[in-house]
């Protein structure tokens, strides 16, 4: 977000979120919301007064750590979304991405309905409370990866990332594979690694050569920095921005793989990373989020 706002003028842009909600807006009725950008100066918001706003992220990584369920902080943070949303959906906003679409296109099985009903080859993808179901339908060894959030606070304190990995049912005996649901695919041997960042109908592509890589490039530190901008993608690049406007999200990061049989769609972010990528590409990107908010 700070890629995107050093290319805004302070005056006249606000920056918000969940935690930061209670300084940030100063009052709101029925016909106006009224905001402090980011030099303390109000700003009004109605059918006057219209604004652009971009949804990077709702709330800070642990905003909400330690809020017990049922509890007076719990009832809190319940009451400061709630008047999140409020602001979120008036009418007087239009957002590159609206906040409904975007919760409908983070869930993992919405994206692969979408992608098949475009067309996109995507993995044969399953959940079932059987892994001998799994297995039979995937194969000996398949591919699982979190259906919810893929990091998560642990007991000793600190931050665990869930990557995607390769497992047999023999792996899951004994698992309630309902429990936290888990996604099952069809491993496909990529040769190489796609990340295609869409803003409105602009699409830029990265690849990674995938050899001598973890099924998952997010566990090699130095995969972070190997990604190559590229422009020989552009069928696929099309089919990105097909998925992205099919799915409503005017901004996506989104993940494919290349393997024998040709490109396949395995994620999309609708508020994902991209300054990792090659400085060409990031400014590119940034420059064309700011001038989507200024409406240029």
């Amino acid at each position: 977000m700070a890629a995107v706002l050093d290319r805004l003028p302070r005056h006249g842009t606000v920056a918000v979120d969940a935690a930061s909600l209670s300084g940030t807006l100063r009052d709101l009725d029925l016909q106006h919301s009224t905001l402090l950008d980011r030099t303390g100066e109000p700003v009004n918001v109605s059918a006057r007064h219209p604004a652009r706003g971009w949804i990077r992220r709702l709330a800070p990584a642990g905003w909400d750590t330690g809020a017990v369920l049922g509890s007076h902080a719990t009832a809190r943070l319940a009451a400061r979304t709630a008047l999140l949303a409020a602001l979120l959906r008036d009418d007087s906003l239009t957002w590159l991405c609206p906040v409904d679409a975007l919760f409908a296109a983070e869930n993992k099985i919405v994206q692969y309905r979408t992608a098949r009903t475009a067309g996109v080859r995507t993995p044969e993808t399953v959940i079932s409370a059987s892994a001998s179901d799994l297995a039979a339908t995937l194969g000996e060894s398949f591919v699982i990866k979190p259906l919810g959030p893929g990091n998560f606070i642990g007991d000793d304190g600190h931050e665990h990332v869930v990557h995607a990995q390769t497992v047999t049912a023999a792996d899951l005996a004994g698992t309630d594979l309902l429990d936290a649901p888990f996604l099952a695919q069809e491993r496909l041997t990529a040769h190489t690694h796609l990340r295609i960042v869409t803003v409105g109908d602009r699409a830029w592509t990265a690849e990674l050569d995938a050899d001598g890589l973890p099924l998952d490039w997010r566990q090699s530190t130095s995969a972070h920095h190997a990604f190559r901008s590229s422009s020989r993608w552009r069928e696929t690049e099309q089919a990105a921005l097909d998925l992205a406007d099919r799915l409503g999200t005017g901004f996506t990061c989104q993940d494919w793989v290349v393997d024998a049989a040709g490109p396949a769609f395995l994620d999309l972010n609708p508020g994902g990373q991209w300054l990792f990528l090659p400085d060409s590409m990031t400014a590119q990107i940034a420059d064309c989020l700011a001038d989507w908010l200024r409406g240029a």
